[in-house]
């Protein structure tokens, strides 16, 4: 369902999403200043609706809830931002590399934006005051292929299989009958000769 064309202020900060921002992730740093971003200072007392806060601050729709997270960087003991951005969501190492010291210095609650939010045209999404645009950054690919084999019997072609497939040994139901039937006489003898030897 096509977006509504918003109504951009001049002054504000836009971005712009596109089918290519797929799999990019924005990270966004909140303004503790700004009043309008109060909500998102105590990300413990959202009790489990930061993608609820921040879609509707974004202006999102409420299914594009689970495109947005709220992230406190004083949660990332350890690890920090960039390496959650790195280990957490598998974002690009390089990528987040030369913005490391830039990450690592937000205090304040940080808004990641999944770029699936465009769908499949472009988008313009203003930003509210108190938001502004970290960085964007996009997923590791590890390409998958197959190498062509090296071994000499590897080349060439096999032939077409003509004829049916084989199936499997199965044997008709008669042949099972007098399979069952003459291992039962066997056992029979066993147990005949067992008794005899007492």
């Amino acid at each position: 369902m096509p977006q509504p064309d918003p109504v951009i202020p001049a002054s504000a900060e836009v971005l712009t999403l596109g089918p290519t921002d797929r799999e990019a992730v924005f990270v966004l740093a909140v303004d503790p200043e700004t009043p309008q971003m109060a909500p998102l200072l105590a990300p413990k007392r959202l009790n489990g609706h930061a993608g609820q806060t921040v879609a509707g601050i974004l202006g999102l729709t409420p299914d594009q809830e689970g495109e947005v997270e709220l992230v406190n960087p004083a949660d990332l003991e350890g690890i920090g931002l960039a390496g959650y951005l790195i280990e957490g969501l598998g974002l690009d190492a390089t990528g987040i590399a030369g913005d490391r010291d830039r990450l690592e210095a937000l205090t304040a609650p940080v808004v990641l934006l999944r770029g699936r939010v465009a769908g499949l045209e472009d988008r313009v999404l203003p930003l509210p005051r108190g938001l502004s645009l970290v960085g964007r950054y996009g997923t590791t690919y590890t390409p998958i292929g197959l190498a062509p084999l090296s071994a000499r019997a590897a080349t060439g072609t096999l032939p077409p299989v003509t004829g049916p497939l084989p199936t499997g040994g199965r044997l008709s139901r008669p042949w099972q009958l007098v399979l069952i039937i003459g291992g039962l006489a066997l056992l029979g003898a066993l147990f005949w000769l067992a008794l005899s030897l007492l």
